[in-house]
């Protein structure tokens, strides 16, 4: 579904880092992004910003044709609405390009947003359209995928897979810890061997997770020091091979204890590889599960234009 906008009367005017007019491109299989569609449309207007068409996207070819016309073009700004993976597949396309991702958090966890300091609210993300600065920030790459936030291998893998539209509609952000406790007791423990320049180790554990950035899943972090201009990936087991000790390493990640903790090996790297030394695992790619060991994974380093907030600094996220 598209719309075509109406230009936006001549007297107004707008800030220089959202050039008009811009192209709004919303997830079409998201019900939220279907209810909101309409509301973001009039709120951007709203706002002063004028939107040359709006989109709600059918699929992941529609997303990519938009996108690559808008690169072809010269466009200098495109709006993408959606949760972590809709900004992620974005993210494919614009990354390495001239086109600044403007960003309209409409998913669960909205984990990209938080990262970016983004309000989560549609009125507070839009006035950041509107009234923020453009910066380049660092993605991640697994295997040939472009990822924003992190990926994990192991039991939160599990737990995407198992995470249902509807679910996550009822119970929100409760939807991860009540789908994961039934997961959780019949979970096996995956044996990997991750290898960087720096560091290499074969573990068992229940979970491996790769962070581009400081939050990994919604509010939660990967770490109190990491930021999307770092131009390092954070890399941490959650316990090893006992469901005890994956509780434990949880409790201890949720409560910003996992660094020092000698239970839960974590670095940084700029490059990584994870091969499972058992059976075949498939990996959680920001909220998509869609590839599998071996991975080789790397930082591309202020690869991607974004729209944060006037005040942004990483370090202060």
């Amino acid at each position: 579904m598209s719309i075509e906008i109406k230009p936006a009367p001549p007297e107004e005017k707008h800030d220089e880092h959202i050039p008009q007019p811009a192209l709004l491109l919303v997830n079409g299989h998201s019900r939220t992004g279907r209810q909101m569609f309409g509301e973001a449309i009039n709120a951007l207007r709203e706002a002063g910003i004028e939107i040359k068409e709006a989109h709600l996207s059918r699929d992941k070819a529609e997303t990519a044709k938009l996108l690559k016309r808008e690169i072809d073009e010269g466009a200098q700004s495109v709006i993408c609405g959606g949760g972590d993976g809709t900004l992620s597949t974005c993210a494919e396309y614009l990354a390495k390009s001239e086109v600044a991702m403007a960003v309209l958090p409409l998913g669960t966890g909205n984990t990209f947003a938080r990262s970016l300091g983004i309000p989560v609210d549609m009125k507070g993300a839009i006035q950041t359209i509107a009234n923020g600065k453009i910066e380049r920030i660092d993605v991640g790459q697994c295997n040939s995928q472009i990822f924003l936030n992190s990926v994990s291998l192991g039991f939160s893998a599990e737990l995407a897979d198992s995470l249902t539209s509807q679910v996550k509609k009822q119970l929100g952000l409760l939807a991860w810890p009540y789908v994961g406790l039934r997961i959780g007791l019949k979970h096996r423990s995956i044996r990997l061997r991750i290898t960087s320049p720096d560091h290499k180790e074969v573990l068992r554990t229940h979970q491996l997770m790769i962070a581009n950035g400081r939050y990994v899943a919604g509010p939660i972090k990967a770490s109190e020091d990491a930021t999307v201009q770092d131009g390092e990936l954070t890399v941490f087991a959650l316990g090893g091979a006992s469901k005890t000790e994956l509780a434990k390493a949880v409790y201890e990640w949720l409560t910003h204890r996992h660094i020092e903790s000698r239970t839960v090996p974590f670095f940084e790297t700029k490059e990584l590889l994870v091969e499972s030394l058992g059976r075949r695992v498939k990996a959680n790619v920001d909220g998509d599960v869609n590839e599998h060991t071996p991975l080789r994974l790397k930082v591309l380093p202020r690869a991607l234009k974004v729209i944060v907030p006037k005040d942004f600094v990483a370090d202060e996220v």
